[in-house]
């Protein structure tokens, strides 16, 4: 059983006409109709889509079966409900082609060992800018501890190591790039693995981004409570950039792999 059919049988199990499902996916009834003739595919988010509306695992759903040849009637009774369903296109839908692998139609061009490595170079591209950034903003402490040349000189070090990381993850990023004109046309397993990655990935994006709110209210009330203490000092503002500087390094770290989950998954913000 392919894809087509595999949709068919679930979309009525579900109790779904083809106007209804096509309303639930935000597509038209048409669309629907096309998938379950063998004419076309959905797009990743609409294949997550379908297995959560139809209670039925990607994999499932995508994988082909092999099941025992129809009987002349029961192909004719297939033959008819196609019909009936696609009574209202202004064009008749063509018979089905020949049964080909779903899951090699979408492996066209993007395997496991390319999506780690994009994923690995995200990852690399995502310390490089946190931590340029980070350092250019604990480059304003230098001048706070020492108000002179030596203050300056460690703020200029600082700032020149930030944009040096800045700049090299801009050089570095061509390599992403390079593989996103490829595109990305993942297989059935491909897809259900880094649905479960991202899956997990989003407890590890809450922590930093709520790390990265904590740190930055802590610095703001650890100056407050020192300049309530001591009464206000310039180097009571440090505290304020260095824990600045880690939160917003979680911020864009925890932004930037994000991003890239939902390009692979084509998840719409």
């Amino acid at each position: 059983m392919n894809f087509a059919q595999k949709l068919q049988k679930k979309r009525k199990d579900a109790g779904f006409s083809q106007e209804q499902l096509a309303f639930e996916l935000n597509v038209s009834r048409q669309a629907v109709s096309k998938w379950e003739s063998g004419q076309g595919y959905p797009e990743v988010e609409k294949l997550i889509q379908l297995s959560e509306l139809l209670g039925v695992s990607l994999d499932e759903l995508m994988k082909e079966t092999s099941e025992a040849p129809l009987s002349e009637s029961a192909e004719e009774r297939i033959q008819e409900n196609t019909w009936n369903d696609d009574a209202f296109d202004d064009f008749p839908s063509p018979a089905p082609q020949p049964e080909e692998s779903l899951i090699g139609r979408f492996a066209y061009t993007s395997d496991r060992e390319s999506v780690e490595k994009y994923l690995h170079l995200n990852q690399i591209f995502a310390r490089k800018i946190s931590g340029g950034v980070s350092l250019i903003l604990c480059g304003v402490i230098p001048p706070i501890l020492f108000d002179n040349d030596l203050g300056a000189a460690i703020l200029m070090f600082f700032v020149a190591i930030g944009v040096g990381l800045l700049i090299k993850a801009g050089m570095d990023y061509q390599d992403v790039e390079k593989i996103e004109k490829q595109g990305f046309h993942l297989s059935g397993e491909l897809i259900c693995d880094l649905q479960d990655e991202y899956e997990r990935f989003q407890k590890v994006f809450t922590a930093r981004i709520v790390t990265g709110v904590g740190l930055i209210i802590l610095g703001v009330g650890l100056m407050l409570i020192l300049n309530g203490l001591f009464g206000e000092e310039e180097w009571h503002v440090i505290t304020l950039f260095l824990c600045t500087a880690v939160g917003v390094g979680n911020f864009i770290t925890a932004g930037i792999i994000n991003g890239v989950y939902h390009k692979l998954l084509n998840i719409q913000d």
